[in-house]
């Protein structure tokens, strides 16, 4: 009799802990599950601020083409080359959409600092096209 308690004891542990590992494997995919949905809404988030800030760059672009029009030659020589700069910064904007849109999870971290630091490049860009603008039709 007490063997069969025994077989029935470790049984009912063996029952009991295969049931934990169960119910720990759920919760451990449920954990890496909000972990890639939170890795996906903070691309996709990245990826979103990139593309308004590159409509933005494209807007100054259309803007200064219209200024580069009607600006006198030495005033249009400087205004085209702000319209380069702009130009090379949104093709810069376009590689960092497409590394955020491809970035794995593994490579988050890099892809991140270098999305930041060409948002952080265009900032000034931008910055700069105003003083330059600013100049070329108070001089």
């Amino acid at each position: 009799m007490k063997t069969l308690a025994h077989i029935f004891g470790i049984a009912m542990i063996a029952t009991m802990v295969v049931a934990c590992d169960g119910n720990q494997n759920r919760s451990d995919n449920r954990e890496l599950s909000e972990l890639q949905d939170d890795f996906e809404d903070k691309r996709d988030e990245l990826k979103n601020e990139l593309e308004e800030m590159k409509l933005d760059v494209e807007s100054e672009i259309d803007n200064l083409e219209d200024k580069i029009e009607d600006a006198n030659d030495e005033n249009k020589a400087r205004l085209e080359e702000v319209k380069d700069d702009l130009d090379e910064k949104a093709d810069d904007l376009e590689r960092a959409i497409d590394k955020v849109e491809n970035s794995t999870k593994q490579a988050w971290h890099d892809t991140k600092e270098f999305a930041e630091d060409t948002s952080e490049d265009v900032e000034e860009s931008l910055e700069e096209l105003g003083n330059e603008i600013e100049q070329a039709f108070n001089s």
